[in-house]
């Protein structure tokens, strides 16, 4: 076993040299959401317990905080928990809470409750919609992503080839890493009704700006969502692609979705050290995952140790969508999965059981 060691630990070096080379991407891609600083209406006590239920929302990235009888007490005390107020930056009244007090009551009645670092999210409407829509458009993405707590820019980036498809995956996350954040909304408008139907004639007695509201309600807006460990897609109003990805990113209700637990993954296929650090910095992208090593090395599985918010079903959860990691079937339940760079073939795997340890390298960042 000494000898194994010995002979791994050149291998842990370079190991260490790629992920530090490429860790600044998961890094910088987050943004720190003051949940508990909320505009408010006034000093009042319904005008603090209506700032209190906004901050619940964000809290737990759950829009039925809000109304949740859990939180009843929460709400009727809100003053007691009043840090100070202050200006926002157009002037208005907000108040402060004491987030870490609130945090502790909100697990105490057995709720989760999200990280306030979270992930950083580019925003495109593709195509464009015409001036007054993408106004309305832009508005009610931007507010939503604010009641939710998702820290997004809403950006006209190109996005798309010249027959109108998605660029390459990796061409979407190295796009939207130069702009500092982690993932990437794509959101499809409603197609126009065409001329001559009764749909057209009922969207030109709308008057200007209002257009996005009656395509939302005739039809629905296709999202995508692109991360560096899954590719996701909603469908719905304008707000859907925020709803879906604030659902998917915060942690289940149940408060034990809140406690970090070890997870360990078992990674077939894995071919080159380029593979071992692209692996590593995936896995450490998921949300809840706070450490993502290696800690056993067998032919081309690999194993890696996950300290993970949640444990191995935060992990299964968030990679049930990737197209790098399909799940591979294992009587035993263990969290297998085969490595499909982006060029590998797609498709479905044979059951197969965990490896058996041989060489063991503890990898540390």
């Amino acid at each position: 076993m000494a000898a194994c060691k010995t002979t791994l630990l050149p291998v842990r070096r370079a190991l260490l040299v790629l992920v530090c080379v490429m860790a600044p991407l998961t890094s910088w891609a987050t943004r720190r959401v003051p949940v508990f600083l909320v505009d408010v209406a006034g000093q009042s006590v319904p005008a603090l317990q209506q700032a209190m239920r906004a901050a619940l929302v964000r809290a737990t990235g759950r829009p039925e905080s809000a109304t949740d009888p859990a939180f009843a007490s929460l709400v009727a005390q809100a003053p007691q928990y009043v840090v100070n107020y202050q200006r926002g930056p157009q002037g208005e009244l907000q108040v402060a809470f004491d987030g870490a007090e609130v945090d502790r009551v909100i697990t105490r009645l057995g709720h989760s409750v999200w990280s306030a670092d979270r992930p950083f999210t580019l925003v495109v409407l593709n195509p464009m919609p015409d001036q007054a829509d993408y106004r309305a458009d832009h508005a009610a993405i931007g507010q939503a992503a604010e009641a939710l707590g998702l820290p997004i820019s809403i950006m006209p980036l190109p996005v798309v080839d010249s027959s109108g498809r998605l660029l390459p995956r990796q061409d979407l996350l190295e796009l939207v890493h130069r702009f500092g954040a982690e993932q990437l909304l794509v959101g499809q408008p409603p197609a126009a009704p065409a001329p001559g139907t009764p749909a057209a004639a009922a969207s030109a007695a709308v008057p200007a700006g209002g257009g996005a509201a009656l395509a939302g309600a005739a039809s629905e807006w296709q999202w995508t969502l692109i991360t560096p460990f899954m590719r996701r897609s909603f469908t719905g109003s304008v707000t859907a692609g925020i709803d879906g990805t604030v659902r998917l990113l915060a942690p289940p209700p149940d408060s034990a979705a809140d406690r970090s637990g070890e997870a360990r993954i078992w990674i077939e296929h894995v071919s080159s050290l380029a593979d071992y650090a692209h692996i590593e910095v995936m896995l450490a992208a998921i949300p809840g995952v706070s450490q993502a090593n290696v800690s056993e090395v067998q032919g081309s599985t690999a194993v890696f140790e996950l300290q993970a918010r949640g444990g191995g079903a935060t992990v299964a959860r968030m990679l049930s969508g990737s197209p790098h990691f399909a799940r591979v079937r294992s009587a035993s339940g263990s969290l297998i999965y085969r490595y499909r760079p982006a060029s590998a073939p797609r498709g479905g795997f044979p059951a197969t059981t965990p490896p058996t340890s041989q060489a063991s390298a503890s990898a540390t960042r």
